[in-house]
């Protein structure tokens, strides 16, 4: 398990069908320079890259984002669940996080 397997908005990618196969996740290749963050569609992912972070939890403006409170705000149950992710990974550390996520069968779960 690592933290390359959180993806910035919370999900939780190693649970994915695509991962590694058809999708690298969210931070998998930009420090080695074989992706390009200017190419990235996802906003959220842009910004976590560029200023370094593991994950949105990282950032001190976390709980007044728009970017990321934008997703989150959406219909759909796994987008409060994603959040929910960051805020225990701020809580209790990327450690913890990992120990409870390895036994999801989905991008998201119970704590």
């Amino acid at each position: 398990m690592s933290i390359l397997e959180i993806g910035c908005c919370g999900a939780y990618c190693k649970t994915c069908r695509a991962y590694r196969v058809a999708c690298q996740g969210c931070k998998i290749g930009y420090n080695d320079g074989s992706r390009l963050i200017d190419k990235a569609k996802c906003k959220i992912k842009v910004c976590c890259v560029r200023k370094g972070h593991d994950a949105c939890a990282d950032c001190r403006d976390f709980d007044t984002c728009r970017i990321i409170n934008g997703m989150y705000k959406k219909n759909g149950y796994k987008y409060g669940k994603y959040r929910q992710a960051n805020v225990f990974i701020r809580e209790h550390g990327y450690k913890a996080f990992l120990k409870i996520a390895g036994a999801w069968k989905n991008a998201y779960g119970k704590y």
